[in-house]
């Protein structure tokens, strides 16, 4: 009895947190569908993409009172990391955060993290405007934190994926 209990509780415990990122995601997806219609392909450099959000992060942090995030090197393998595992799914998730933020906390003695992804955005002020309108993503922009890592990649058609990690060092 007592491991059919134990077993009920870990089935509702992944169907509650499968459900929040599944919400989460299925409403940046259809943000990205508004963002998009119209737009040709264009090119995204990644390195200035990810320059661009974060200057735009930074300044939407200080517009509402907070502190600008400090770059954290050791978590960017991390965002790159979810990225590659996105592109390699071709899918856009929040999968194995648990993990990554465990291994990001044993590294950088984090007291809290969070992140944001998103995909197929053309432009960082594109993927900044979905951010802020997203409840669930707006949340992390205004969190609590220090630092931050956010890595842009491209898939093989040239399509860009975001991530970025947010995290509160004391």
């Amino acid at each position: 009895m007592k491991k059919c209990t134990s077993t009920l509780l870990i089935v509702g415990l992944v169907l509650l947190l499968a459900s929040c990122s599944k919400s989460s995601t299925e409403e940046l997806e259809q943000l990205y569908t508004e963002a998009s219609i119209g737009n040709d392909k264009v090119s995204v450099d990644p390195i200035k993409t990810e320059e661009e959000l974060l200057d735009l992060v930074n300044e939407y942090r200080n517009s509402i009172g907070l502190e600008a995030l400090i770059t954290s090197e050791p978590a960017y393998k991390y965002a790159e990391e979810h990225n590659n595992y996105m592109i390699s799914k071709n899918s856009l998730s929040h999968d194995n955060f648990e993990e990554r933020a465990a291994s990001i906390a044993a590294e950088t003695n984090a007291q809290k993290i969070s992140e944001n992804v998103a995909r197929f955005y053309a432009s960082a002020e594109k993927t900044m405007d979905a951010w802020v309108a997203s409840a669930s993503h707006k949340q992390a922009l205004d969190g609590d934190f220090t630092h931050t890592a956010l890595s842009v990649q491209l898939d093989k058609d040239g399509r860009p994926y975001y991530t970025q990690i947010f995290i509160k060092i004391d």
